[in-house]
């Protein structure tokens, strides 16, 4: 065992796949060349996926050391036509030379043929930023300035990224992570990690473009805010423009005005049937008649022309679970779902005092024995804890966590349960065709798991916005007409 865990075997790919690209990449290069993508911290590869549906790119590399993230990832790809090199382990162990054979079986057999390098690498253990290290040949043994934070083994995570990008020379890279990533404190300064990030991708000979972005500014039913970094060779870098807007904005701005409207839960999900209840993923592959009726553009994109989507069904849920949720109003918070229950417990408190002449902590005791009474809203939460889902607006931030209502908005907007994989995934933007897998037997019916990769995902979406206008910027030739047309 390593300091940085366990580290899981390469999957190989086969003879006969490395074939097909080999025979892949002379065509593209006698035409018209599709552009290129590896991930990062692919995890199930939502970032990629939206530049895959931007019909633009073809996937050749994803790492993550997650292995059920990882077999998502290439089963996906695998459907799009696409068979990627996987690698399921941890990025600082492997070696340039195992990138570099995967990319040459794919055509890239030189610097700078790989157009675009994307990733989210983990920032959280970060306490200062360093260039320097010592190393042992291309390993990296210490890094020059770091002394306790090295017991903190995701500090190299953003490092080892841009030692790639130096070493692979992409045409772009995309850098994405949480917002508070460019507020962070290094070398006692606010904001001076992200500075420093832009700073070395600068000196790679990068033109970089930073800023925060919203998913519902993308056509994404959530609200969902991540710093992206977008890099050029040679080029001019820009952030995307927004392609939808908040109805409050639109109201204000002529610009805004002429944009779509964010899309709302009710677009994503209403569609969908109640979802069966227990182990079994036992809608999965039955009819699309199993869809509602719906007069949504959105839903009507998302839905599978094949067959009805895996990854529906929900769990039992507790009585005490039960007992919070049916209370919560779909939009309210738990600040205001807990004042209201109380002013509602406090007039049965004051009926039984005057019915039967009890003080007031007998009538209280009495009712919560008698279970007229739920001591759980006198308790003070995180203010989204156990909320529902507002069907007239997006989501807030789909999360790993979505797996426990009390973490967040998670409940479903009428139903007393929390929201399936399938609905999380249609408020992320993954299209019904792309199957989350849960278990090595390529079975979809854990719900943990499942949840888990799709909050962590990037949405789809939003990436394959990034993604054209990355390619408008490379000046880009398409694939063609793709199975998964835009949103």
């Amino acid at each position: 065992m390593t300091a940085f865990g366990a580290v899981l075997d390469i999957i190989q790919p086969s003879a006969g796949m490395l074939a097909s690209f080999r025979d892949e990449s002379i065509a593209c290069h006698q035409g018209s060349r599709p552009l290129t993508v590896a991930e990062l911290f692919c995890g199930c590869g939502g970032l990629s996926h939206g530049f895959v549906r931007s019909g633009k790119f073809r996937i050749v590399l994803g790492i993550d050391v997650k292995p059920m993230a990882l077999r998502t990832f290439e089963w996906n790809s695998a459907r799009a036509g696409m068979s990627p090199a996987g690698f399921c382990r941890d990025v600082r162990l492997l070696r340039f030379s195992d990138i570099e054979k995967v990319l040459a079986a794919r055509g890239l057999t030189a610097p700078e043929q790989l157009d675009c390098l994307v990733g989210g690498p983990p920032c959280q253990g970060f306490s200062q930023l360093r260039r320097g290290e010592q190393r042992k040949g291309e390993r990296i043994v210490r890094f020059t300035g770091y002394n306790r934070s090295l017991k903190d083994p995701r500090n190299a995570l953003v490092l080892r990224f841009l030692e790639l990008v130096a070493h692979l020379q992409p045409r772009s890279v995309i850098i994405e992570n949480v917002p508070q990533m460019l507020r962070h404190v290094h070398s006692g300064h606010e904001g001076d990690l992200a500075q420093s990030v832009s700073a070395t991708l600068r000196d790679l000979g990068y033109s970089v473009a930073v800023g925060v972005l919203n998913a519902a500014d993308f056509g994404v039913p959530q609200l969902r805010e991540r710093a992206f970094f977008i890099a050029l060779r040679n080029r001019t870098a820009t952030l995307p423009a927004a392609t939808h807007a908040s109805p409050e904005k639109a109201s204000t701005s002529a610009c805004a005005a002429e944009l779509p409207s964010w899309r709302t839960v009710r677009e994503a999900i209403e569609d969908l049937p109640v979802p069966p209840l227990g182990q079994r993923d036992i809608l999965a592959d039955q009819s699309t008649d199993r869809y509602l009726a719906t007069a949504f553009d959105y839903a009507q994109r998302m839905r599978s022309r094949i067959a009805f989507p895996a990854n529906h069904l929900t769990r039992n849920y507790s009585i005490r679970i039960l007992r919070i949720i049916n209370q919560m109003r779909p939009g309210e918070t738990w600040d205001h779902a807990s004042a209201r229950m109380q002013r509602r417990y406090e007039a049965l408190i004051n009926d039984r005092i005057a019915q039967f002449g009890e003080t007031h902590p007998q009538a209280r005791k009495t009712l919560l024995r008698n279970g007229d009474i739920n001591e759980t809203f006198y308790r003070k939460y995180y203010w989204s804890a156990y909320s529902r889902l507002a069907w007239n607006a997006p989501a807030l931030t789909v999360t790993a966590n979505t797996n426990f209502l009390g973490s967040g908005r998670f409940t479903h907007p009428e139903q007393d349960r929390g929201i399936t994989m399938r609905e999380a995934a249609r408020l992320q933007g993954f299209d019904d065709d792309f199957r989350f897998l849960t278990d090595e037997a390529n079975n979809t019916n854990n719900i943990g798991v499942g949840l888990d990769m799709i909050g962590e995902a990037v949405p789809p979406l939003m990436s394959e916005a990034i993604a054209n206008h990355v390619a408008g910027a490379l000046g880009s030739a398409t694939l063609g007409t793709h199975a998964a047309s835009a949103v």
